[in-house]
């Protein structure tokens, strides 16, 4: 039996219902469901009866119940006296994020916050890959997506904005308006998925030539006057020798979250730099949503 899903089923026993018992544990409802049925075969009995008020227990879902409920109080004292030991602000927080985060925006904030509490040793991987949580492999990760995995809480911070760019130099010898075929944007990924940028559709007979896997490595290739690229607001707009090409608008991307693994909500460190980092995306608004004026 998997303590996980009997979280699940107390829910739905507290809420009466799977789509409210899904909102309150922050998962989707399908998930929920494919949980609960798991649980009623691990354990070859029926434990709601499904009704179209809501789910009613039956008696062996009843007896789970007030078994359910000791377990629960069980588990809290514990939680309770391992988040009290761990609520000193001191060991280490791992955090990954994408190297345009730590190059371009968050540095100042980390340095402020490695200030605030000498006792946190924060050790900083960069990289884009989400499943480092998962894995255990890092604590916290700072990541621009739109659905991270359900397995993982945080804080939806802000949309992050999008442009294109080219140097000044570039752009005094090619016209991406009236002689586009004569540029070219710089590539990330599959050809076909550039259709998606929006700075893409807008100059739809550019080219696309190579690949770059990262806003750093193309920002440095625009600026050695390599061609055009689709770029982060916040780093696009403030680097030298490079403008947004004629035309070009900040047009939303992803969502910009800071997320870790459900165990660590808990954490005292993890919660405070979480909240530090947040507060630190607030200050830059306006720059991450292509607003700033310089």
């Amino acid at each position: 039996m998997n303590w996980d899903d009997l979280k699940i089923f107390r829910a739905v026993v507290k809420t009466g219902g799977l789509k409210k018992a899904a909102d309150k544990l922050d998962m989707h409802h399908t998930s929920c469901a494919r949980r609960l049925k798991m649980l009623e075969n691990d354990l070859g009995t029926k434990l709601f009866n499904r009704l179209p008020s809501g789910y009613r227990l039956t008696e062996a879902g009843q007896r789970l119940t007030r078994s359910a409920d000791i377990i629960y109080d069980e588990f809290n004292d514990i939680e309770l006296d391992l988040t009290g030991k761990d609520a000193r602000l001191e060991g280490d927080i791992r955090i990954t994020l994408p190297i345009g985060f730590a190059t371009h925006l968050l540095m100042p904030a980390i340095h402020e916050f490695m200030q605030l509490y000498p006792d946190v040793n924060l050790d900083i991987n960069m990289t884009c890959r989400v499943r480092d949580l998962a894995a255990r492999d890092a604590d916290i990760a700072i990541r621009h997506v739109d659905n991270p995995p359900h397995s993982l809480a945080g804080k939806r911070v802000i949309q992050i904005y999008r442009s294109a760019y080219a140097s000044h130099q570039y752009l005094k010898s090619h016209n991406p308006v009236n002689e586009p075929l004569d540029c070219h944007w710089l590539g990330w990924g599959d050809a076909e998925n550039h259709l998606k940028w929006p700075q893409k559709k807008k100059f739809p007979s550019i080219p696309v030539r190579g690949n770059m896997y990262s806003d750093v490595l193309q920002l440095t290739a625009i600026q050695d006057h390599m061609g055009i690229a689709s770029l982060p607001c916040f780093i696009g707009d403030v680097a030298p020798g490079i403008r947004r090409i004629p035309t070009a608008e900040a047009e939303p991307n992803d969502w910009i979250w800071v997320l870790v693994h459900r165990d660590m909500m808990s954490n005292a460190r993890v919660r405070t730099f979480m909240n530090h980092i947040a507060l630190a995306f607030e200050k830059h608004r306006d720059l991450l949503q292509g607003k700033a004026v310089f």
